[in-house]
C-alpha cells in the first residue's frame, strides 16, 4: 500500500563527495544561500490535481513571490536540459533489521535506479547513530547496489542528524537537478538535533527531500491490517515529521508497506525529478533575514512545490 503524504504547496560541479559536512552550523540557524550572480535559485516541481508531474510549463506560466511580492524570473530551465544527481540516504540502524524492511529499502533503490536516466548520477550514504558515505556519485547502477551489501542494520537511529548532513552535503556541491531520497522507517532515537532544529537549518537549502517511509502493514492506514486505532505507532509520528521535511524543501513523502507501493513511490519521485524546473531571480535589497518564497502557476489546477525560503547574504 502507498500513502502520498505531501502534495501541498508550501546552487555546475560534479559532486566529488567525501560525505563530509559542508561546515558547522549553529542549531536552528538558517543557512545563507550562495549562487552564481547572486541569484536566488529554486528547484520547483509542478503537479496537477492528481499528483502527476506537469512537464510543459513555460516561463510565462510561472510566478515567483518573495514575502508576497512578485519577482521577475531571470533564469528558467526545464529538467530535461541537465542530468540529475540523487543522494540515496539509507537507514542502517537496528530498527531496520527486520527482513521486510531491509528488503524493502533495496527494492526501492532498484526501482529508483531503473527509472532514472543513464546520464543521471547517484550516490549512496547511510546512517545509524552516525552518518557515512558508502558509494560516491556514479552512473554505475551496480556499484550502488553493491553498496547495499555493506550495510548491516545496527545501533540507534539519528535520522534528523543524517538528513541535516545529507542536505548540506548536496547543497554545497553546485547547481543542477538534485534531490535527497531517504529510505527509513521514520523512527528517530538518538539525534543530537531535533526535527525543528534541522528543519530550521535545512528549509532554505535548495535540495528537495523525498522520503520513502517503510512501515509495517499494521502501521499503514491504507492497509487492511492497519491497527493504529488499537495502538500508538511511532512510525505514524515519524511519517508526519518526514512529511514536514518534504514540504519545507519542495519534495514529497510516501508511506509504503508493500512492494507495489515501493514501485509507485519510486516512479513518482523519478518522474518529478526528470521534470524539475530551475528558476532564478534577483533578490531585492533588505536585511539578511529569512524570506518566505512561493512559486505559483497561472495554469488552472497546477500546484508548484519549492523550498520555503532563503536568507540573503549580508
Amino acid at each position: 500500500m502507498i500513502k502520498f503524504l505531501s502534495l501541498s504547496p508550501k546552487s555546475v560541479a560534479v559532486f566529488g563527495v567525501a560525505f563530509a559536512l559542508a561546515g558547522p552550523e549553529a542549531f536552528g540557524q538558517v543557512p545563507r544561500f550562495s549562487s552564481q550572480a547572486n541569484l536566488v535559485v529554486l528547484s520547483a516541481n509542478a503537479v496537477d490535481g492528481k499528483g502527476r508531474p506537469v512537464r510543459d510549463l513555460s516561463r510565462k506560466e510561472l510566478r515567483i513571490f518573495e514575502e508576497g511580492r512578485p519577482q521577475p524570473i531571470v533564469h528558467f530551465a526545464q529538467g530535461r536540459e541537465s542530468a540529475a544527481r540523487v543522494l540515496l540516504l539509507v537507514d542502517a540502524s537496528g530498527s531496520m533489521n527486520a527482513q521486510l524492511k531491509a528488503a524493502s529499502t533495496r527494492m526501492a533503490a532498484i526501482h529508483l535506479l531503473a527509472a532514472l536516466g543513464p546520464e543521471d548520477q547517484v550516490a549512496l550514504a547511510a546512517f545509524d547513530h552516525r552518518y557515512w558515505g558508502v558509494v560516491r556519485f556514479t552512473k554505475d547502477r551496480q556499484e550502488i547496489l553493491k553498496g547495499f551489501d555493506e550495510l548491516t542494520p545496527f545501533s540507534s537511529t539519528a535520522l534528523h542528524d543524517a538528513l541535516d548532513h545529507a542536505a548540506s552535503d548536496l547543497a554545497s556541491h553546485g547547481e543542477g537537478r538534485r534531490a535527497v531520497v531517504v529510505l527509513t522507517d521514520g523512527v528517530d532515537t538518538s539525534s543530537q538535533k531535533t526535527a525543528d532544529q534541522v528543519i530550521a537549518h535545512s528549509r532554505a537549502l535548495d535540495v528537495p527531500i523525498y522520503a520513502i517511509n517503510v512501515v509495517s502493514p499494521l502501521d499503514d492506514p491504507e492497509s487492511e491490517l492497519f491497527a493504529g486505532h488499537e495502538r500508538s505507532a511511532p512510525a505514524t509520528q515519524g511519517g508526519a515529521i518526514l512529511a514536514r521535511y518534504a514540504g519545507m524543501s519542495g519534495g514529497a513523502s510516501f508511506a509504503v508497506s508493500d512492494f507495489k507501493g515501493l514501485r509507485t513511490a519510486a516512479e513518482m519521485i523519478t518522474e518529478e525529478l526528470k521534470h524539475q524546473y530551475r528558476l532564478g531571480y534577483d533578490p531585492p535589497e533588505g536585511p539578511p533575514r529569512f524570506r518566505r518564497v512561493e512559486v505559483r502557476s497561472t495554469r488552472k489546477g497546477v500546484v508548484v512545490r519549492t523550498r520555503s525560503g532563503y536568507v540573503p547574504p549580508s
